[in-house]
């Protein structure tokens, strides 16, 4: 299982809507790109015409990545209607990746694939589903402790295995985004992975990481005893997901993230 910062050719994010895929998905294509490779961020959103990664086409310039957005997004049109990109990406991705593998080498190539939340969201996904299995993509369900109607263990693994069934593929990971935004605390944090351990167990998925607001990075640290090297946090570049821990056989690494997805009540406050 690779660490969450070094990612495979190709992972796709799923889950329920609002448990945080959209800012996990721009935080670990900027983290990609920061190390310097090549990458392509899909949005393959297709139901919720809000909060979405072609809504931030800003974080993708910054870094030369690359945005597939659907046809009408950022227009006032809820159409849902996707380009024949993405099919081209995959292909090309896969093929990298497997000429690599042939070379004893790793793609510079990365995929990144934010899709949306609940089985409907995943629909979309069932597409690409032959071409994605094929290319042994990495697909992280990503959970939430503070989303409401998943906020029991049993309930996101009860929204999983719909996700599953309409994207027809299945997960290859547990990936804990529970955060409360700017006001997470330690304790916050500390809950979340209690939750998502639980979710990995009852699905008997891995948990590959949780996610640490900046905001609070400095507490959880305090907190764990464990934080980032004064030389890694001074050459990581600002604004870029980096590793807080490495993890061991006993607990997920903790990797900061920063916020990327803001409401429109957040600049008015």
């Amino acid at each position: 299982m690779p660490h969450i910062l070094d990612l495979p050719a190709i992972t796709v994010l799923v889950g329920h809507a609002g448990t945080g895929k959209t800012n996990a998905a721009i935080g670990l294509a900027r983290a990609a790109a920061a190390a310097g490779r090549t990458v392509t961020l899909a949005d393959l959103d297709i139901v919720n015409p809000y909060f979405r990664s072609s809504d931030y086409p800003q974080y993708a310039s910054e870094l030369g990545i690359h945005l597939i957005a659907p046809v009408f997004a950022r227009t006032t049109l809820d159409t849902p209607s996707l380009t024949a990109e993405l099919d081209v990406v995959i292909n090309r991705v896969a093929f990298a990746a497997a000429e690599a593998a042939k070379a004893g080498t790793t793609t510079k190539e990365c995929l990144i694939i934010d899709v949306g939340g609940d089985d409907i969201g995943a629909t979309a996904l069932g597409r690409y589903s032959r071409a994605l299995a094929q290319a042994d993509a990495w697909v992280l369900y990503v959970v939430s402790a503070f989303r409401a109607l998943t906020a029991q263990p049993a309930e996101a693994v009860d929204i999983l295995a719909e996700v599953e069934e309409n994207a027809r593929l299945k997960a290859s990971a547990i990936l804990n985004a529970s955060n409360l935004a700017d006001v997470t605390s330690a304790e916050n944090v500390a809950q979340g992975r209690a939750y998502a351990r639980e979710v990995a167990q009852l699905t008997g998925l891995p948990l590959v990481a949780t996610l640490v607001p900046r905001a609070c990075a400095e507490d959880v640290a305090a907190q764990t005893g464990e934080s980032l090297g004064p030389t890694q946090a001074a050459e990581a570049p600002a604004g870029v997901a980096l590793a807080l821990t490495e993890g061991n056989s006993d607990h997920e690494p903790l990797v900061v993230m920063p916020r990327f997805v803001r409401t429109p009540w957040d600049d008015a406050l």
